[in-house]
């Protein structure tokens, strides 16, 4: 019998881990219980793989048991519970005058631990909170400190192009954006304009980053001299088309005899090392 394992996420744009689904059968957006590094949690089965397919370094644990329909209304249950810690959390953080933003709360499915994530622009001593949530809620408290990336992900929010910020939609890793990747795609430098919602580089940035590279080595750079194929004529490249792999050369020794032609990249010959 053929062994399979599935892919499971716990949260919509959470890494994906990898679980034994053991004498169960299951389909895609099935849900499982399963332990995870936080406790005993609900998620989705999003993919479903082979055994020999996986690389086998990564390490597949064993399921606990399908979700039944019970299990899902307790987890709604878990939700409202934290609903009114996170509350009250912010009721406390108000009132001790704590520099720290509280964004969310959230239950593992077996109630052991109460994750409460903020943010803050500086560090905050949260031990007296920590006790008296712990006190309060008998569980295990974890004040998880996020970066402004993070808090974006967790509102409903529109990036620059109409639609909903990449993070809270597909988004699982933050690869570093630099603004080297804005010049390259020759954007012009208006820190407003290349800014998403949490106020960094968007990371739309890095998708055609690669594409953009790989254009740029075909292309000679501005400032060069080119020589048009099969003419006698030599011009400066004062601009680049990257996408469509074009270049605007001037002629023309002074203003009067100046003009400009537009040339895809295979009419023209360079030397960039001149």
């Amino acid at each position: 019998m053929e062994e399979l394992v599935i892919g499971v996420r716990f949260k919509k744009t959470g890494k994906l881990c990898y679980y034994d689904p053991l004498k169960y059968k299951f389909k895609l957006g099935d849900n499982i219980i399963a332990k995870t590094d936080r406790g005993q949690e609900i998620g989705r089965v999003v993919k479903i793989f082979k055994k020999e397919e996986l690389n086998p370094n990564i390490e597949v644990n064993k399921i606990i048991k399908p979700a039944t329909k019970k299990d899902l209304e307790q987890q709604k249950e878990n939700e409202n519970k934290a609903k009114e810690a996170l509350d009250f959390c912010r009721k406390e953080v108000k009132k001790e005058n704590l520099n720290m933003k509280i964004l969310s709360a959230e239950y593992t499915f077996d109630l052991s631990k109460l994750t409460i994530y903020f943010v803050s622009e500086e560090r905050v001593d949260f031990r007296e909170l920590v006790k008296l949530l712990a006190s309060k809620y008998k569980v295990r408290i974890e004040l998880r400190q996020i970066g402004p990336r993070d808090e974006v992900k967790e509102f409903a929010t529109l990036g620059m192009c109409g639609k909903e910020v990449c993070c809270r939609t597909f988004l699982q890793n933050f690869d570093p954006v630099t603004i080297k990747m804005a010049k390259e795609q020759g954007l012009q430098i208006n820190m407003s304009k290349l800014s998403g919602a949490c106020g960094k580089l968007m990371c739309c940035l890095k998708y055609e980053e690669e594409a953009y590279k790989e254009n740029l080595e075909k292309l000679p750079k501005v400032g060069s001299l080119v020589q048009i194929k099969d003419q006698d004529l030599k011009g400066k490249v004062v601009s680049i088309d990257i996408i469509g792999l074009k270049v605007k050369v001037k002629f023309g020794d002074t203003r009067e005899d100046e003009y400009f032609e537009t040339y895809d990249v295979n009419q023209v010959t360079w030397d960039n090392n001149k």
